[in-house]
């Protein structure tokens, strides 16, 4: 936990959102816990014992029967109590499930909304960010940075006007105009004008504010409860609220008045009966007279989920109980300490990174395909085919000039060549399947390379620079490019791991994608073996 100051407060109501969700966390299978051994993820219950053996890249509790996980590869899937996947590990991003739904998005596509068994409900086209379902509504953001709400069949519900907003919580959203803070009701009405500097969500029918220098609470009126008078607080849980006055944390009741003297360096809110704090270096847990019932012996922890916390201790993760004995010995190299994209009752920390999201991967690659594929016709691309040699590529002026060898069996051309204002080739190599050069000695102590002009190519490769719009859009390029072959070609490409590629023969081109967000080659194959050994050979670049 970091000390959040008065200034910090104020940044973070300006820039962004966190969700508060008391009911959310209710529906979190606690029995089922995520944790890391080694690089990978797994599951295992309160007892330490493995239900889910590690395997994953990164692990998220179960809401509903079913957990959000990344694969090894980078993708991301739902699996169900036994481990088994119910949607297929394929999304580029996905939130978790909440109410049934969840917001995933494929390489190139728009964010849409799927139930648990994978079936798209909507597609929300016009969404540059969609948030995950509080309450029945989803927030999103558009293009020109405006947020509204949709509900669970997709219709829009309240139009996006406002600056910022916070997903729905007892009724009510959190919704900033003109750098100031309000509340809407479910219809999209304004029932508290945007005047606070900041704001969290309602709790107990009670939100913290902040009016520029000190911080209080309204009730959904927007008429003062406790008036501003401390320095920073937390929302309302389980009857009380955490306030920072005075350079420490302590804790009110409902009607404002001092229930814990402020005597603490941090805290988290009341989970359970109890609240973790912080004294020194040390983390431990209090009951709601403030009396320590853990002392501080922790190196990191989390508040109590359930009956259960989760506690470091010589760089070990591990479960104590409510009495601060050991369920589980510390042996884990990590565990979900917090669950704050799920509640706000965790820490108040208004970043993107806090409320489960997908981005919109759509990049229109109309104009970038219809530039590029100029350079092809029938089975000629660049004007070479599979009896073109090394004397076609020096004579074309586009590369001539600048072709270099770069190794017996490739000439390549670094002149980076500009397609549309977001993607441009930065490199163009050029592969043979004999040498393409003799080293000749001049008699002493050098040599000379002497071409060979009449070397058949067996491929071209090129190398993309992804810029502005399309900069993380790798995935829309290479489905742009594939889309593209299998309607001018007629072939139909093949898929795995981040490649596209198809092999053909008798003087008919063969093609292959390799990809991430950031990154695109594409590969033109006049001799398919040629092909398959350099996808081959970047297999292996990868994996070292």
């Amino acid at each position: 936990m970091k000390k959040i100051t008065l200034k910090t407060f104020v940044i973070c109501c300006m820039c962004f959102i966190g969700l508060s969700c008391s009911n959310n966390q209710n529906k979190i299978d606690f029995e089922l816990i995520p944790v890391k051994s080694g690089e990978k993820w797994g599951y295992i219950n309160t007892k330490g014992d493995y239900k889910i053996n590690p395997q994953f890249q990164d692990a998220q509790f179960f809401r509903d029967g079913i957990a959000r996980v990344l694969s090894v590869d980078g993708k991301v899937g739902y699996i169900s109590e036994d481990g088994k996947y119910i949607i297929p590990v394929k999304y580029k991003d996905g939130t978790p499930f909440q109410d049934g739904l969840a917001f995933v998005v494929s390489d190139g596509g728009y964010p849409t909304c799927i139930d648990k068994s994978g079936e798209t409900i909507f597609q929300l086209k016009q969404a540059k960010l969609a948030f995950w379902f509080s309450e029945g509504l989803a927030m999103f953001q558009t293009s020109d940075d405006k947020f509204g709400f949709v509900d669970e069949s997709g219709k829009v519900v309240v139009n996006p006007q406002f600056e910022y907003a916070r997903p729905f919580n007892e009724g009510y959203a959190a919704v900033c105009q003109n750098k100031k803070w309000g509340f809407i009701d479910m219809l999209g009405k304004i029932v508290i004008n945007s005047q606070f500097d900041g704001v969290m969500d309602f709790h107990s029918g009670k939100a913290a504010f902040h009016n520029g220098k000190q911080c209080g609470f309204i009730d959904t009126k927007g008429s003062f409860v406790i008036n501003p008078q401390f320095d920073y607080t937390m929302s309302f849980s389980e009857g009380m609220a955490s306030v920072y006055s005075g350079k420490q944390f302590g804790f009110i009741s409902e009607d404002g008045k001092i229930k814990i003297n402020p005597q603490f360096e941090d805290v988290l809110s009341f989970k359970g009966g109890m609240a973790l704090i912080k004294q020194g270096e040390k983390y431990g847990f209090i009951n709601k007279e403030g009396k320590i019932e853990i002392n501080p012996q922790f190196d990191e922890a989390s508040m109590f989920f359930g009956n259960v916390a989760y506690v470091k201790s010589a760089d070990k993760w591990g479960i104590i109980d409510k009495t601060g004995k050991y369920l589980v010995n510390p042996q884990f190299d990590g565990m979900k300490t917090s669950i704050s994209e799920y509640s706000l009752e965790m820490k108040f920390n208004f970043d993107l990174e806090n409320i489960p999201f997908v981005k919109t991967d759509y990049y229109d690659v109309t104009n970038f395909i219809s530039k590029f594929f100029e350079r092809a016709t029938d089975n000629l691309f660049e004007g070479l085919n599979d009896s073109s040699t090394l004397q076609s590529i020096v004579n074309n002026p586009n590369y001539g000039e600048d072709l270099q060898a770069t190794s017996e069996y490739i000439a390549e051309c670094d002149k980076s060549q500009k397609i549309t204002d977001d993607v441009e080739i930065n490199k163009t190599s050029f592969h043979f399947l004999q040498p393409i050069y003799n080293l000749v000695s001049d008699g002493w102590y050098t040599t000379s390379k002497q071409y060979v002009l009449t070397e058949k190519v067996s491929a071209i490769e090129y190398q993309f620079n992804l810029l502005g719009d399309a900069i993380d859009k790798g995935g829309a390029i290479a489905n742009g490019l594939k889309a593209e072959i299998e309607k001018r070609y007629g072939v139909k490409l093949d898929s795995k791991d981040g490649e596209f590629f198809a092999y053909q023969v008798n003087g008919k081109l063969s093609f292959a994608i390799v990809y991430s967000d950031y990154s695109v080659k594409f590969y033109v194959g006049f001799d398919k073996d040629k092909l398959k050994e350099l996808l081959t050979q970047n297999e292996n670049e990868t994996v070292e």
